[in-house]
């Protein structure tokens, strides 16, 4: 029973995942500010998208083959991304997300620093943190939701001295 378990887990936890982020982009939209929008929105143009653009053109795995490449600029793209949101959103939990990005872009130097790598580890830790991340966003949302419904509206952007923030609302 467990290995059945198992094997319908691994079958549709992509699936899984890819819906659980558009729902929670729809909730977002609803009812999130500024950064959870931009955080959801970077999450799925970077993990989402691309897997079904990838499969759509017939090009096999983002993360292993010849276009390897592809996946690694993505998510250097995606740490660029999630960095910027992180240092200027009046929020702590981006830096979480950023940070599970760089653990994701880490394991693709391991792969390509050392050759006995597992491809199970490589895969973990290089996808795995996207299911973290998902989480972090689904829990600073719920708590930006309760934030507002106990104290009223708050920022949504950082602002140190005479300097606008980065992202306008």
């Amino acid at each position: 029973m467990g290995a059945v378990l198992l094997e319908f887990y691994n079958e549709y936890r992509v699936l899984a995942q890819h819906i659980a982020s558009v729902l929670l982009a729809l909730a977002i939209w609803r009812r999130g500010a500024a950064p959870e929008r931009w955080l959801i929105g970077l999450f799925i143009a970077t993990m989402v998208a691309p897997v079904y653009v990838f499969r759509a053109l017939g090009l096999g795995n983002l993360h292993v083959g010849q276009y390897a490449w592809v996946a690694v600029s993505i998510d250097v793209v995606a740490l660029a991304a999630f960095v910027v949101v992180a240092l200027n959103a009046n929020r702590n939990y981006p830096l979480w997300i950023a940070g599970l990005q760089l653990v994701a872009i880490g394991a693709y130097a391991a792969h390509g620093l050392i050759d006995s790598v597992s491809l199970l580890a490589f895969l973990v830790l290089s996808a795995g943190p996207a299911y973290c991340q998902l989480v972090l966003i689904f829990a600073g949302f719920v708590r930006h939701v309760r934030r507002q419904q106990k104290f009223g509206q708050y920022r949504d952007w950082r602002t140190t001295g005479n300097h606008k923030p980065l992202f306008q609302t």
